[in-house]
C-alpha cells in the first residue's frame, strides 16, 4: 500500500463514486479502478462492494477508510508545517462557513486577507451551524465560522461578532406600519424560517418554547435569499438578521420590526480543532477574521 493508492480509495469512498473520484483527482476512471484494484489485492481483502451503480464500504473497507482519513490528514498538516518554513508566500485553508455568513460577510472578509496574503489559496464550503462544525470536528476543513457555540472539549472556540434577530414584514403587511413587535404576537402568525439545524432556528425555536409561543410555520429554508423573496412578494413574516435584509431596508422592499420584549443577539463564532495544527496561514486568518468583525459591517 502506497499513499496515492490510499488516497485514491479514499476519494471514491467518500464520494461513493470512481468517476466523481476520477474528476476530483484529475484522473481517468480506468486509472482509479486499477489503484483500488491493487489496493484490495495487496491484502487479499474486498474493501469496496459494488452493487449496481452504488458504492458501498465492506466492514473492512469502513476500518481503513477511517485510518485512511487520519493518516491523510497528518500528511496535510505535515504539508502546512512544512509551508511555513516558507512564510506566507503559500498554503491552502479549507474553511466552513455558515450560509448566512458566507453569503453576506465573508467574501468581503476574503476580498481584505487576499490584499494582504494573495499566495494563501482559500477553499470555502458553506453549510448551517451543525454541518461546519462537523467539518471541523473530523478535519474536513481548518476553521468552522458557525453561529453557535458548539461547547465540546475537542474545539477552541473564540467570538467574532454578534448581531440582532429582527422581525421582517413587506410593506403590504399588516403589521408595516408598526415601530415594533411583541413576541407573543407571533402567536398563529405564518412565518417563513430557517431550516431546523440552522442557528437561527434553533435559537428562535429555544426563545419562543420558553415563552410557550406556536406560530405558524407555512416554510422553511436553507436559502436566506430565497426567505427574502418570499416575504417581500407577502408570503408572512420572517425573523432574520438585520444585517442580511440592510439592503432590503434601505430599498424599503423590506420592513423591520424589532421585537419590544426582547433582544434576540446572534453570535458568530471562529471554531477549529485543538489538536489541529496552526499554520501560519490559518493564524493569519483567524486574525484577519478578529480584525475584521471589530470593524462596521460591510454595506
Amino acid at each position: 500500500m502506497n499513499l496515492h493508492q490510499l488516497k485514491v480509495f479514499y476519494e471514491v469512498a467518500k464520494a461513493k463514486s470512481f468517476s466523481a473520484a476520477a474528476k476530483t483527482l484529475y484522473l481517468t476512471q480506468p486509472a482509479v479502478t486499477w489503484q483500488v484494484k491493487n489496493l484490495e489485492e495487496s491484502f487479499d481483502m474486498k474493501f469496496l462492494d459494488r452493487i449496481g451503480k452504488k458504492i458501498l464500504l465492506t466492514e473492512e473497507g469502513k476500518v481503513l477508510f477511517d485510518f485512511a482519513d487520519r493518516i491523510l490528514n497528518l500528511t496535510r498538516q505535515a504539508e502546512e508545517a512544512l509551508s511555513d518554513l516558507k512564510g506566507l508566500s503559500r498554503g491552502t485553508l479549507k474553511i466552513a462557513s455558515t450560509y448566512t455568513f458566507g453569503d453576506f460577510y465573508l467574501p468581503a472578509l476574503l476580498q481584505t486577507f487576499h490584499g494582504k496574503y494573495p499566495k494563501i489559496a482559500v477553499q470555502v464550503s458553506t453549510g448551517n451551524s451543525s454541518q461546519t462544525i462537523e467539518n471541523t470536528l473530523l478535519h474536513k476543513s481548518d476553521l468552522a465560522i458557525a453561529a453557535s457555540d458548539p461547547k465540546n472539549e475537542k474545539l477552541e472556540v473564540r467570538e467574532m461578532t454578534t448581531d440582532l434577530l429582527v422581525g421582517v414584514v413587506s410593506p403590504s403587511h399588516p403589521f408595516a406600519r408598526r415601530k415594533s413587535i411583541s413576541l407573543k404576537e407571533l402567536n398563529g402568525q405564518p412565518l417563513i424560517l430557517r431550516e431546523k439545524g440552522s442557528s437561527p432556528r434553533r435559537i428562535i425555536d429555544e426563545i419562543l418554547g420558553q415563552k410557550g409561543i406556536s406560530p405558524e410555520i407555512i416554510m422553511e429554508s436553507a436559502s436566506t435569499s430565497a426567505i427574502k423573496k418570499m416575504v417581500e412578494g407577502g408570503i408572512g413574516m420572517a425573523i432574520l438578521s438585520q444585517q442580511v435584509v440592510k439592503k432590503e431596508l434601505q430599498a424599503q422592499s423590506l420592513k423591520k420590526l424589532p421585537f419590544s420584549d426582547a433582544e434576540i443577539v446572534y453570535r458568530f463564532y471562529l471554531i477549529y480543532h485543538k489538536d489541529k495544527y496552526l499554520s501560519r496561514a490559518l493564524k493569519a486568518f483567524i486574525d484577519a477574521a478578529i480584525e475584521f468583525s471589530r470593524r462596521p459591517w460591510p454595506d
